[in-house]
């Protein structure tokens, strides 16, 4: 089963990248595993099991000292053997395609978030827009009023002057024909 195989193996930054948000979550949790594999520290403990998701190795199970990043040893074993390689190859295209589409998830979340942050402030302006109308709008009511009464006067200042007129008329004549 599980052997100490770390030297054989080279690890990189990125492959650990990768390993911190695996494509499928594991059901089980890291040392929730049977038959248990202990690693070579000591006191001795068990290995945790992981899945790795290398290109080389995918969905491949490997046990590896719990604590390695804290000081623990660099015990490290496959769990499993080797898939076949059309299911090798299958799990590594299944694996770029949910990165692919987390990665448009994210694209689209953060285009969500920005058409938020828009309609937000589209709704700030338009309530400054009603409320700038709800200020105007008694005022057009007057507007309004006043135009009508401005045709009021207007009618009274024609009919004024034809009376002044007429009655400057009548005086004239009055004074022409005495």
């Amino acid at each position: 089963m599980a052997g100490n195989g770390s030297s054989s193996l080279e690890l990189t930054n990125s492959w650990f990248a990768e390993a911190e948000h695996p494509p499928i979550p594991s059901r089980d949790k890291p040392l929730g595993y049977e038959p248990a594999v202990f690693c070579d520290c000591i006191p001795v403990r068990k290995a945790a099991l992981w899945i790795s998701w290398s290109d080389e190795d995918p969905g491949r199970r490997y046990v590896k000292c719990d604590k390695a990043n804290e000081g623990g040893c660099s015990f490290f074993g496959w769990y499993e053997g080797p898939h076949d390689p059309f299911v090798q190859t299958l799990l590594v295209d299944l694996r770029n395609a949910v990165r692919t589409l987390r990665s448009q998830k994210a694209v689209l979340r953060q285009a969500v978030s920005e058409f938020i942050e828009d309609v937000e402030q589209k709704e700030k302006e338009l309530a400054e827009v009603k409320a700038e109308v709800a200020r105007l709008d008694p005022m057009e009511g007057e507007k309004e009023y006043l135009e009508g009464k401005v045709k009021d006067l207007e009618l009274e200042k024609m009919i004024m002057r034809g009376v002044v007129g007429g009655f400057l008329a009548s005086a004239v004549a009055y004074l022409l024909f005495r």
